[in-house]
């Protein structure tokens, strides 16, 4: 009973505060069990203590069900939507919730947790549709939006990446001018996966990777895609914009993005 109470009263303070579009909260119950569990994900992460901040477009009603953006930052603190994306979010029914202290710093099994503990307490404390949870992030929050199209490609169903991408087996290099990531460390884009993870991935799971012509990363990405990717008959869209650099798109690709993982 007392957590039926407290989850009634967190959903009655973020009814008052719907005039507020953006909330750091933490979440006041748990969040129950994923679908599965990967070995590659932390899943003993203490709710009570991990914030998160949620954007709620401002045509937002919670008797309706809508769709979830787990947005993973390359910095520890992010509270905001990138520039041009509330239009999107609004428009598509998306709510958006970015886990803190889950920046590029972070230990990768802690982060990838994060992520799903975001999606998980999302889904308790709001009507979200299991069929439109996605996972994103600029740079090394898109490589582990990525990771968690593998690890849990049975509670997020789609990979929005931009400037960012991994893959599990060695590829092709020929665009790429760099095999190291920002810290000096080889074997850039490389990850563990087994049989069963990648099977569920190519099977559930649909990944749109973004870079553009200015993008430093832009030659791994398009190896990743070309020599990985496509050919192993993953479910993917790439989305190569002129001019863009190593950031967030803009909210004509986010839409684009957001077409494809329909």
């Amino acid at each position: 009973m007392r957590k039926i109470a407290v989850l009634f009263s967190f959903l009655l303070a973020m009814g008052l505060a719907s005039a507020v579009p953006g909330q750091l909260l933490t979440f006041p119950v748990g969040p129950g069990r994923p679908p599965s569990m990967s070995g590659s994900i932390d899943y003993r992460l203490n709710y009570e203590k991990e914030q998160f901040y949620v954007y709620r477009p401002s045509n937002y009603n919670p008797t309706e069900t809508w769709g979830l953006l787990v947005y993973i930052s390359h910095a520890d603190s992010w509270q905001g939507v990138p520039p041009g994306w509330d239009s999107v979010l609004k428009s598509n029914k998306l709510l958006f919730v970015c886990p803190q202290r889950a920046g590029n710093g972070c230990e990768m099994r802690r982060r990838l947790g994060l992520g799903v503990l975001a999606a998980l307490e999302m889904s308790q404390t709001h009507r979200i549709d299991p069929n439109r949870i996605y996972a994103a992030g600029l740079s090394g929050g898109a490589r582990t939006a990525g990771l968690l199209g593998f690890y849990q490609s049975d509670l997020f169903h789609g990979t929005i990446q931009d400037c960012g991408a991994d893959f599990y087996k060695p590829v092709p290099s020929v665009k790429a001018t760099s095999h190291t990531d920002s810290n000096g460390n080889t074997n850039y884009g490389l990850f563990q996966a087994s049989a069963r993870e990648v099977e569920n991935a190519r099977r559930n799971q649909k990944f749109v990777l973004i870079t553009g012509s200015n993008d430093f990363r832009h030659g791994n990405i398009l190896d990743l895609y070309e020599g990985g990717f496509l050919p192993d008959g993953f479910n993917c869209k790439l989305i190569d914009v002129p001019g863009m650099g190593h950031e967030d798109c803009k909210a004509s690709v986010l839409q684009q993005a957001l077409d494809f993982l329909k």
